[in-house]
């Protein structure tokens, strides 16, 4: 049997890895990064000059001689304003904007409100008109090389564009947005799990980078996990993985686990208190939010502190078990609850230490509230990396991709 090799599919691998190597560094000469990646100085020469041709890559100048004498070598630098990502942290009622270059730096961000009781058409009016702000804000008018990143609770495929998610995100119409919006920008619209975006972007950018193998745990609103298996987000056979929402509880029955520790159920815990001990949270109990939570255990409520006590087991005996299966480094804590760190991990790392197979530490998210935000930049580009690698080389009108 004959085997053919696929050039083009040659080419495009090794323009990813001259790419990946030039982004990982401030400047490098075409010899260092001919040293480093193994490929020869012909196929180098040629990729090299295609990236160039795409805008990609800059030559910036010389670098210092050799020991040996010679010309001084010319640097080749990642060209991070190549393109920009616009990416929409669609929470239930303050969506998060932020504008970045390619090389993650933001430009600009903003949040604004939106009442749960909008409709989708006003939703779509405020999103484009943010999205149009973004973008005249740094003068991106015309430019083509632009990319909307949304990340959103549910589960979405983009393939069949079906949509699970639940009844108080469903007014988002979110197969529609992303649809509406490609064709208002003219762009590519790219949609991701919330707590999927999260765990990339403690991956890339936050407590969990240089590591291979990790579980990013989102609670507050709700409840999720990311899974990041040697390197890459595992997302399951129907981009179901990590719904740990649904885990069984021991004991408990007709609840799940996302039932037992969600803000929801803490606030109607602690409405259900004695007025005398409430008292020292709220003078109406019906009025109870969560901000007033965080205010009364900041000032030491042993109330809250009993109630946060309670979650921590329920979500300890959830991730003892997840880290006995995945064996990963390490597990980070983000979602609105990440602000009970203090409380919570402390009884969750000991449950872990005294039961796991193969102990880890359960640490806090580093990017907080941007967890998913970075994810949505390392997404988005590589997402443009690989088209770009597809069709470098290839006449294209504008540098667009």
């Amino acid at each position: 049997m004959k085997y053919t090799i696929d050039q083009k599919h040659i080419r495009h691998i090794n323009q990813r890895i001259i790419l990946d190597r030039i982004v990982q560094t401030e400047s490098i000469s075409r010899a260092t990064l001919s040293r480093l990646v193994h490929i020869s100085k012909s196929a180098m020469t040629e990729n090299i000059s295609a990236l160039l041709g795409t805008g990609i890559i800059e030559e910036i100048g010389v670098g210092p001689s050799h020991s040996t004498g010679g010309r001084k070598p010319i640097l080749l630098k990642f060209n991070r304003n190549y393109a920009h990502i616009v990416a929409i942290d669609l929470n239930y009622t303050d969506p998060i904007f932020v504008l970045a270059n390619l090389g993650g730096d933001i430009i600009n961000r903003f949040t604004i409100h939106i009442t749960p009781s909008s409709s989708y058409e006003t939703r779509l009016v405020l999103v484009k008109n943010a999205v149009s702000a973004l973008i005249a804000s740094a003068d991106l008018q015309n430019s083509e090389n632009l990319v909307i990143a949304i990340s959103s609770p549910g589960i979405y495929d983009p393939v069949t564009g079906l949509l699970r998610i639940n009844n108080q995100f469903a007014t988002w119409h979110l197969p529609e947005l992303s649809q509406e919006l490609g064709s208002i920008f003219r762009t590519q619209v790219l949609v991701v799990n919330d707590v999927n975006a999260a765990a990339i972007g403690e991956l890339n950018y936050g407590a969990g980078k240089g590591m291979r193998n990790l579980l990013y745990i989102s609670c507050g609103l709700g409840l999720g996990a990311g899974l990041i298996l040697n390197g890459a987000l595992y997302e399951g056979s129907c981009s179901g993985a990590g719904e740990i929402a649904n885990f069984i509880v021991p004991d408990v029955k007709n609840m799940h686990l996302e039932q037992l520790v969600r803000m929801d159920t803490l606030l109607e815990n602690l409405r259900k208190m004695p007025e005398e001990e409430l008292s020292e949270i709220t003078k109406n109990p019906t009025q109870l939010d969560f901000q007033q939570v965080v205010q009364a255990w900041k000032n030491g409520s042993q109330l809250v502190n009993r109630q946060l006590d309670q979650i921590a087991h329920h979500l300890g005996y959830a991730i003892c078990n997840m880290v006995s299966l995945l064996n990963c480094d390490c597990v980070i804590f983000g979602g609105e609850y990440r602000i009970f760190c203090d409380r919570l991990l402390p009884v969750i790392n000991q449950m872990i230490q005294q039961h796991a197979f193969h102990p880890v530490d359960v640490v806090a998210s580093s990017l907080s509230q941007d967890s998913g935000i970075y994810g949505l930049f390392s997404l988005a580009s590589e997402q443009i990396f690989d088209r770009l690698c597809n069709t470098a080389g290839v006449q294209r009108k504008n540098n667009g991709f």
